[in-house]
């Protein structure tokens, strides 16, 4: 009944086929992946040793021991709300730079990834969820057979397993978990409101940077990270909250409109701006009511900007955008960069993690700041027109929602369009493809609430036809 998907379902065999042979065989194969699993933890458990016992000397054992309890029940109700734990799995990299965080004992990306992964174990294997994946998926076996291949000739192998690791085990988790976690809309929207959340008290912590003379940054020290999650905030708030609020409800709001703008503007994060500009106009198309909103929050935005105190360079950072290639800075140099890699390796690339390695400046330049070509100077065109073509099919199934018009009038349709314009403007001028994390989340939506609404579609079908039944059976009993 509609679209193919690929199934993987996790079930239980009743017996082994091959009996005791088959326990030992499968004995000896976890013992050999676990002395493997050891030797990769044995420096981070040993860190996690060392920080354990610091903190027991520091705060003694009592509050320490305390400390792990409520841990252990935050990690827990993360674990069954596992949603709220991916929407900290994409803001936890905007924080734990601060220096207040440096003595924490494991990384923090990828203790919250871990909470998701879990989570996604729990619904699977406890609640007997079935992990559904689109048959547009299939896009993403170029690319990570392309990645796969390119380790061979990489010149710089260290650096292209460690980038391959991360897409696969953390950034991965972003791709296939929300077609666990995402069962109903309900969970889709409280991700949303803890994004946006997020994105409110970063932006109230840099307000105290207001008055000073550099641009406002997050809590690990970059403009252009305060600048996403200001714009994400904002994008969430007026198209998935808005449109169902009446005119006091959403008055009530501005305030809070008020600070991400500020942050927003303060940070100087040129691209954020304009997306966040952008992003809030389309999103006024779908919802006419909101042309009232945007008349008024600009009205303000404008009125109140000149009396807040926000740094000189914050405004000197956007007064470039009157001057793109001032703008641009540097980025020239590695767009043209990946350019020439990629003309001088089509097929095959350099090799993933190769772009640093053979850049005159492996500290500036890193990557391309280019998607497209980050991933066609190292992997090749293959794995570039499969990022194309992923895109291109999550745009293509959110359009197809918003010329429904039973769909547009859901608020996460918009929302999600907002997301994919904000995200895949990000991809073409920031990041790579392990900071961009968020971006490669945006693509699933779509294709989520695809499955939200054949769900939804099955379920009333299912309570049509018991009703049918019904009536059949009452007949026959008359």
């Amino acid at each position: 009944m509609g679209i193919s998907s690929l199934n993987l379902e996790t079930r239980f065999a009743e017996r082994l086929p091959h009996g005791r042979h088959t326990l030992y065989a499968l004995g000896i194969a976890l013992l050999f992946l676990a002395g493997f699993v050891s030797v990769f933890l044995a420096s981070g458990s040993h860190h996690l040793e060392i920080q354990g016992l610091q903190t027991v000397a520091r705060v003694g054992f009592a509050k320490t021991l305390l400390l792990a309890a409520c841990g252990v029940v935050a990690s827990l109700l993360l674990i069954r709300f596992a949603e709220i734990a991916l929407a900290l799995f994409f803001l936890v990299g905007l924080v734990k730079g601060d220096p207040r965080l440096s003595s924490a004992p494991v990384d923090l990306t990828v203790l919250v990834g871990s909470i998701v992964v879990l989570g996604v174990g729990y619904r699977v294997l406890i609640k007997g969820d079935v992990l559904r994946l689109p048959q547009e998926y299939f896009l993403y076996l170029p690319l990570l057979g392309m990645m796969l291949l390119s380790l061979v000739y990489t010149p710089d192998s260290s650096a292209g397993i460690e980038k391959s690791l991360r897409f696969v085990c953390l950034t991965g988790i972003g791709i296939v978990s929300p077609f666990v976690l995402f069962r109903d809309e309900s969970k889709v929207k409280r991700f949303l409101l803890a994004m946006a959340f997020g994105g409110l008290v970063l932006a109230i912590n840099s307000l105290p940077m207001l008055g000073g003379n550099e641009r406002l940054v997050s809590p690990s020290g970059l403009n252009t990270e305060l600048g996403a999650a200001s714009a994400v905030s904002m994008i969430v708030i007026w198209a998935m909250l808005f449109p169902r609020m009446s005119f006091l409800g959403r008055a009530s709001l501005y305030p809070l409109l008020g600070i991400l703008a500020v942050a927003l503007v303060g940070s100087g994060g040129r691209f954020a701006n304009v997306s966040a500009l952008i992003c809030l106009l389309i999103g006024t198309l779908f919802c006419r009511k909101l042309f009232t909103d945007l008349f008024l929050v600009g009205a303000l935005a404008l009125l109140a900007l000149p009396l807040i105190w926000i740094p000189q360079a914050s405004f000197e950072y956007l007064h470039s955008l009157i001057h793109p290639a001032q703008a641009m800075g540097t980025r020239n140099d590695l767009l043209w960069l990946g350019v020439h890699m990629f003309a001088n390796h089509p097929f095959l690339g350099v090799g993933v993690g190769g772009f640093r390695f053979l850049s005159p400046n492996p500290l500036t330049y890193n990557y391309p700041h280019n998607l497209f070509l980050e991933l066609g100077s190292e992997m090749g065109i293959l794995a570039a027109l499969a990022f194309l073509a992923l895109a291109a099919c999550s745009f293509r199934e959110i359009a197809r929602q918003l010329n429904d018009p039973h769909l547009r009038s859901n608020p996460l349709v918009p929302t999600a369009f907002l997301l994919l314009i904000y995200a895949f403007l990000d991809a073409m001028v920031s990041g790579d493809i392990n900071d961009l994390r968020f971006m490669w989340f945006v693509f699933a939506l779509p294709f989520v609430l695809r499955q939200l609404q054949l769900n939804s579609r099955w379920a009333e079908l299912a309570h049509n036809a018991i009703s049918a039944s019904r009536v059949v059976r009452f007949r026959s009993a008359a």
